[in-house]
């Protein structure tokens, strides 16, 4: 059989696990990330907060570069690995570029705001509110993703205090709360599934 043939029939094989719950579209490499990466991320944030009197965009957007670093690691990885499943190469293709418009358009979207004069706060409390109820939406759409939720609930409160509490400092402490709870939850519950699902296999 071509190598193009086993190649598509292997993709079959992991859609079919998908859709039973046999396979989940992450690995433990997104378990460690979530744990630390993003906690790391809200440290550095506060340690802004707490540092500099008045950070610039540029240096809270540090933590950035290296986390969009390891999502495109690990993109590769799992790209390059004839071991990996079809399931988690696709899924983590999504996670990286869907990260890089994400922050990207993000940028440009407030940047634009500024200079037409638009109150920022509002906006900003919208996009992350429905970036929140997104992520809910995908948790709810299937149970592989349900971690998703972890990480949207606290999001979309984070989006609401925004409008509450629209001072850059109250923005910048309750968005390293926020992602201080987001990261561990996910990680939790993909710690949890993954455990599950290797139970599961060896029970077959």
């Amino acid at each position: 059989m071509p190598v193009n043939e086993l190649e598509r029939v292997k993709q079959d094989i992991d859609t079919i696990k998908e859709a039973t719950g046999l396979e989940l579209p992450f690995g433990w490499d997104y378990v460690w990330l979530y744990l630390f990466g993003v906690p790391a991320i809200a440290a550095w944030f506060l340690a802004c907060l707490l540092i500099f009197d008045r950070p610039s965009r540029f240096i809270r957007a540090v933590p950035i570069v290296p986390m969009l670093a390891v999502l495109g690691y690990l993109r590769f990885k799992h790209r390059r690995s004839t071991g990996s499943s079809a399931i988690k190469r696709r899924e983590y293709g999504i996670s990286f570029y869907g990260s890089v418009v994400f922050f990207a358009g993000g940028a440009v979207f407030l940047t634009w705001a500024r200079l037409s004069a638009i109150d920022t706060a509002y906006l900003g409390s919208g996009l992350v509110t429905m970036c929140g109820l997104m992520g809910a939406m995908i948790a709810f759409l299937g149970k592989q993703r349900i971690a998703y939720l972890g990480g949207s609930i606290p999001v979309t409160l984070f989006g609401i205090s925004i409008a509450i509490w629209p001072t850059a400092d109250a923005v910048i402490r309750n968005g390293s709360i926020a992602l201080f709870v987001a990261g561990p939850a996910m990680a939790l519950i993909m710690m949890y599934q993954l455990k599950k699902a290797g139970q599961r296999n060896d029970a077959h």
